[in-house]
């Protein structure tokens, strides 16, 4: 079995294919871990869902793993209160299941079951962060979702590795590229921001690779 951990997509869906094309993963057999953030600001969110959903239903939940995000968690509380506001990209996510004949608040279920946080025997899969010194079971929802420089400029250590997204990533000559230190990975490269979108392939000695499909501008 394979792993594979992606960060934000934003509704870059042809990202996503082209990504998924390129790793060609082996579906029931690898696992495939999304760390949230599949809606807002891009082009596509109701493909990106759709997709996501298939894939799940077809695979299951042990292997397509869906995490909520901060974008998810804005989707739910604006279909419960019944606002659509045009901060945060979510405008974009609004009209774009409309063109595809679809109204979002039909998939507050599938968004309000998206968990906040994955974790196994290696590592901890999160969109936003945890909060230095806390266990798991004492994390609150808002760090697990919205936690930045807190969490991953702390210089306290994490008793595993944390694979997160939510803040997009660049090198210091201006290249998007993941961020990696010893127990703290970021995989969001800003591909909504004209990045690229990026997956972590975690090998059975936790060696890495990195997988990256350019945003392509219509």
């Amino acid at each position: 079995m394979k792993k594979f951990v992606f960060g934000d997509i934003h509704g870059c869906y042809n990202e996503l294919i082209s990504l998924l094309d390129s790793i060609d993963p082996h579906y029931g057999e690898d696992q495939l871990i999304f760390l949230g953030d599949y809606i807002d600001r891009g082009p596509n969110s109701y493909k990106v869902v759709k997709h996501l959903m298939n894939l799940q239903n077809q695979y299951g939940k042990d292997r397509i793993i869906l995490l909520r995000g901060n974008h998810e968690e804005m989707a739910i509380d604006n279909i419960v209160n019944g606002y659509v506001p045009s901060v945060n990209g979510y405008r974009s996510t609004y009209d774009d299941f409309k063109r595809n004949d679809a109204d979002v608040k039909d998939y507050l279920n599938f968004f309000q079951s998206l968990p906040l946080y994955h974790e196994d025997e290696d590592a901890i899969y999160v969109h936003g962060g945890i909060f230095p010194g806390l266990p798991m079971d004492q994390q609150s929802p808002d760090d697990l979702l919205w936690i930045r420089e807190r969490f991953f400029l702390s210089s306290e250590s994490f008793p595993k590795t944390v694979f997160f997204g939510h803040t997009p990533t660049k090198s210091i000559t201006g290249s998007w590229v993941p961020f990696v230190q010893d127990d703290r990975v970021g995989v969001d490269t800003g591909c909504v921001y004209g990045g690229c979108l990026s997956a972590i392939e975690i090998h059975e000695d936790f060696s890495f690779t990195v997988h990256s499909s350019l945003r392509k501008v219509a």
